[in-house]
Parts: C-alpha cells; sequence; structure tokens
C-alpha cells in the first residue's frame, strides 16, 4: 500500500527534473538569440536556476555578448551560482567603460566571496561613479574580508547618499558597526 503512494511522487519528481534539465539546455541556447530580450531574460533563468552547468555558458556570454545589458546580466547571475571558475572572468569585467558592467561584476565578486576579487574589486572604491564606488564597498563587505575596513571608511563621508548607506552596511559586515553609527 505504501509504495503505492510513493511511486507517483517518484514519477512527479522524476518528471520535474527531466523538465528542468530540458529548459537548462533551452535556456543556454537561447543565449545565442538574436534578440537581446531573449539572452537577457535566458542569462537571467540561468542565474537563478541554481544549477553549476548554467557556469561556463553564463561566462561565455558575459565575454562574448556586445549588449551592455546581456553582459550585466550574466554577470549578475554567475553572482547567484556562487562558482569560484567566474571569479577571474568577473574580474576582467571590472575594467569595463560600461558602469553597468562594473558594477554587475563588482556585486557578484561579493556574492561570491573569493578573496581574490578584494584588490581588484577595492580599486573601484575610487571610481568616478557613485554607484561603482556603492557596488563595490558592498562587495567588499559580503567579502568578509576584515584588513579592507580603512578603505572603505572613508566612503562614510562621500558626498553620495547611495556610497555613504553601501559604506555603513559593509563596515557593518565587517564587524565595525560602531564606525557607521
Amino acid at each position: 500500500m505504501r509504495r503505492e503512494r510513493e511511486d507517483p511522487m517518484a514519477r512527479l519528481y522524476a518528471e520535474r527534473m527531466r523538465r528542468s534539465n530540458e529548459n537548462l539546455e533551452l535556456y543556454i541556447v537561447q543565449l545565442g538569440h538574436r534578440g537581446i530580450s531573449y539572452r537577457v531574460r535566458a542569462a537571467e533563468a540561468l542565474g537563478n536556476s541554481g544549477d553549476e552547468k548554467a557556469v561556463m555558458p553564463l561566462i561565455d556570454c558575459m565575454m562574448n555578448d556586445s549588449e551592455t545589458e546581456v553582459v550585466y546580466m550574466a554577470a549578475s547571475s554567475l553572482g547567484k551560482l556562487h562558482d569560484r571558475r567566474a571569479v577571474q572572468p568577473l574580474i576582467s569585467k571590472l575594467k569595463s567603460s560600461d558602469k553597468w558592467v562594473r558594477r554587475g561584476a563588482a556585486r557578484s565578486l561579493g556574492m561570491i566571496g573569493d578573496r581574490e576579487a578584494v584588490d581588484p574589486v577595492s580599486e573601484l572604491l575610487s571610481d568616478n561613479v557613485p554607484e561603482i564606488r556603492a557596488a563595490a564597498a558592498e562587495a567588499i563587505g559580503m567579502i568578509s574580508y576584515w584588513d579592507a575596513v580603512d578603505s572603505i571608511i572613508p566612503l562614510l563621508d562621500d558626498p553620495e547618499p547611495e556610497v555613504r548607506i553601501s559604506a555603513r552596511r559593509a563596515v557593518r559586515m565587517l564587524g565595525r558597526g560602531d564606525l557607521a553609527d
């Protein structure tokens, strides 16, 4: 009797897994679609999939796509996957001329949390674009690199409110909430 109840559930889970794998493959193919919105949605879906098979296609997309929106989404999605294989490609995107790509790469490096990214991300703390300084501060906070707190402290007095807020969050994450108050 009990065996009969388990079989439909086992079939349901097997079908769900099959569809998930099928969808993953479809999204990977869609990264090459000629439509920008298709590629953006595919990159986002791959990041939300949580599947490590999405990492290399997303890296390839981030490194080779010519559209900022797609590159940003691929970079952001890599952060959600928390895979160290993305660290070096994301570090290379910190030098992008596009602020959204730099911002997405910095945040994703923070989400991955690899200390190899601290120095390259720290260079963005003096970026001319406030959103980049803010993203860099938060990324360093997420990486939890305690020694970097001194490089974030000057941002507590930044003229831009977004940067000050991000710097306060970062110093709190680094265990120096006393500086943020």
